[in-house]
């Protein structure tokens, strides 16, 4: 697609100061020559009048104007009458000019230069790059994991409510706000948590957030220092995974399964870690729950070792079958010790960029200090449209009608499977979520991943969730794609995998 935009118009070019022994004309005619020829200057951008450049520099105006002649009568510089005086777009023989060659300047990123050899930068450069950079554009295929429909979302209702926003009266909200949110926002979330997640907390205990990630990284810096052992779920999110291991800490992959995280095997493997990383209510990738005796079993480590428990509660909202199931942060004894994270990303789309901590008593003051210091604070006007959005019932109305959508998606894609998948793939029972774990009932699968690439269509290794080794499998998203999406692009999967 070739670049439409317009040249830009130069308000100020610092020239440096001029030499010893030279002219100002010289000075300001070699200073504008070099920089055209340097690349500072593109071609087609606007200089400014020879008023504005006198004034600028405090030089006569006389010497701004023999030196832009000058420029002109070489062909460095035109002039039209109410274009003003532009960059060539073809310069003279730069051959002759003292040795000058034209050339786009590089921006600062690609100059030939490394990072330094500092352990996170160390430990980034081990990390696998597909979560970290993998883009959310739209226009991902069929049955790319881990969205939602945002075509759905009720973007004229959030328009308005961003536009009262933006009253004179309320111009206040372009300031900056509380490091830990717009109270009217968090005394929404707390409403919200009592009644979808069981969770009775004042509204003085949540933090506002940009991201989970950016608050696990607050809880890694804060509570977990050093060579701090932490309990991270194998298979798990592989986000939180690359997080600890650059934050320097000994990870401790504990295994799950159907039940949820093992935490006997947590125990033995690591009893006195200082944190550990769960999602009980929906296992990342593999849609479990965390069994009642296990719940209680972690709660009780966590109590017996002064540690504290990161509840990742990423989409459990969107359960389709069965009644939904309280936040582990519920339970009695998990006042002191769990810290339960959630987001809007996935409820409402991601580029909202909201999220929140509800944290023990005793640590909102060092997280909210902690906050401050590295973020300030969460952005305030979209905090603001996100509290009336709540208030005034419009979350609760998007999410049951999400919650439909996405159970309707599941099934045809569950239908799906069952018609072109046989043999091949293995669908269980969807329960809730935006995607599924799939048995891929076939022995490599790099190969089959690669077939699946080579037919258009999206998914994710289940390799990319593990540490340790595990049956071949696939995590599949269905709940941004219609039917109609979801049934031609199981049939190019089934055929690609015949192939």
């Amino acid at each position: 697609m070739p670049n439409t935009s317009a040249p830009p118009q130069v308000l100020f070019l610092p020239l440096g100061t001029p030499e010893p022994g030279v002219s100002l004309q010289r000075w300001l005619y070699e200073s504008l020559r070099a920089a055209i020829l340097g690349g500072r200057l593109p071609a087609d951008s606007k200089l400014p009048s020879t008023r504005q450049l006198a004034e600028h520099y405090q030089i006569a105006r006389g010497t701004v104007q023999a030196a832009y002649q000058q420029l002109l009568s070489e062909g460095y510089l035109h002039a039209r009458t109410g274009s003003g005086t532009r960059v060539s777009a073809v310069l003279p023989d730069v051959t002759l000019n003292a040795g000058y060659v034209r050339r786009k300047v590089r921006p600062p990123e690609e100059l030939p230069r490394t990072a330094p050899a500092t352990p996170w930068v160390e430990r980034l450069d081990l990390l696998d790059p597909v979560f970290a950079r993998r883009s959310s554009a739209p226009g991902l295929r069929p049955f790319f994991p881990h969205r939602g429909d945002v075509q759905a979302f009720p973007i004229d209702t959030w328009r308005k409510l961003h536009t009262q926003q933006l009253r004179a009266s309320r111009l206040s909200l372009l300031l900056d706000a509380d490091p830990c949110g717009l109270p009217a926002l968090r005394e929404a979330i707390a409403g919200y948590l009592s009644i979808a997640r069981g969770v009775q907390v004042p509204a003085e205990r949540i933090l506002v957030l940009a991201s989970v990630q950016q608050g696990l990284d607050l809880c890694l810096r804060l509570l977990a220092p050093g060579d701090s052992q932490v309990w991270m779920e194998d298979p798990g999110y592989p986000g939180a995974r690359q997080l600890l291991d650059v934050a320097g800490v000994r990870r401790i992959d504990v295994p799950v399964d159907a039940q949820g995280l093992q935490v006997d095997e947590g125990m033995r493997l690591a009893p006195h870690a200082r944190l550990a990383y769960v999602t009980p209510s929906r296992q990342a990738p593999l849609g479990g729950e965390l069994s009642p005796s296990r719940r209680l079993a972690l709660l009780q480590w966590a109590q017996r070792e002064g540690s504290y428990i990161f509840e990742d509660d990423y989409d459990s909202e969107y359960r389709f079958i069965a009644k939904p199931i309280p936040a582990l942060r519920s339970m009695a004894a998990a006042e002191q010790s769990v810290i339960l994270a959630g987001t809007f990303s996935k409820l409402l789309f991601p580029a909202i960029r909201l999220a929140y901590l509800v944290l023990p008593a005793h640590l909102v003051e060092c997280f909210t200090r902690a906050a401050a210091l590295t973020a300030r604070h969460a952005n305030s006007l979209s905090q603001a449209v996100l509290a009336d959005f709540i208030h005034e019932g419009h979350f609760d109305r998007h999410v049951r009608r999400m919650r439909k959508l996405y159970a309707q998606r599941a099934e045809a894609f569950a239908e799906a499977a069952q018609r072109h998948w046989q043999g091949m793939i293995e669908v269980p029972e969807i329960r809730a979520g935006l995607d599924i774990a799939c048995n891929l009932q076939m022995d490599d699968e790099a190969k089959a991943f690669a077939q699946i690439q080579a037919a258009g269509i999206e998914a994710m290794p289940l390799a990319r969730y593990c540490v340790h080794p595990r049956s071949p499998g696939l995590v599949m998203g269905f709940a941004p794609y219609d039917e109609r999406a979801i049934d031609e692009a199981a049939r190019a999967l089934g055929a690609a995998l015949r192939a």
